[in-house]
């Protein structure tokens, strides 16, 4: 299967609603397999509107529609409090819009993601997820770090997966 080229980049403030889209879309998908990862109520534009204006939101895009979406931050105290600052990036929230899926949205996302993580001189690109995606991200290149129970401020107590992705360095 040819996959299509993404244009891949950091969301402008006027994508806020088709972003608030994708995650939504996502979140109603995933609980036609399994429990609610995400509420869609909570993952809307109040959601999106800051992390795009700290310009932390990547999108890839294709033909003028935004296919999928993933957070990129510097640090992520809530799920990585052991962990030294600055040595890692942290991505969440992955979401493909469906007609997208299986057109290599979450690998173009991730190399992406690792590419700027690389530029800022850090050696890891780091996540938590539902332990039962860790193969999914395994497929991506992390590896499994731990699992432990965490109290998240907002969504509350849940058990995670933590995973990262050593990033070699790249040219000088």
């Amino acid at each position: 299967m040819t996959h299509p080229t993404f244009d891949l980049g950091f969301a402008a403030t006027d994508e806020a609603v088709a972003v608030a889209e994708v995650i939504q879309e996502a979140a109603r998908w995933v609980t036609t397999w399994r429990a609610q990862l995400w509420d869609p109520e909570l993952v809307g534009l109040a959601f999106v509107t800051p992390i795009i204006a700290r310009g932390q939101m990547l999108t890839a895009k294709t033909g003028g529609q935004i296919a999928g979406v993933m957070i990129l931050e510097p640090e992520d105290p809530h799920f990585w409090p052991d962990h030294p600052k600055g040595e890692a990036a942290y991505v969440h929230k992955l979401a493909v819009r469906r007609a997208f899926a299986g057109a290599g949205v979450p690998a173009a996302l991730m190399e992406h993601a690792a590419a700027l993580t690389r530029q800022d001189g850090r050696r890891f690109l780091r996540l938590d997820c539902d332990p039962p995606l860790t193969g999914f991200y395994q497929r991506l290149g992390f590896a499994l770090v731990d699992e432990r129970d965490v109290v998240h401020p907002e969504a509350g107590p849940m058990r995670v997966a933590r995973m990262e992705r050593g990033l070699a360095a790249g040219p000088a």
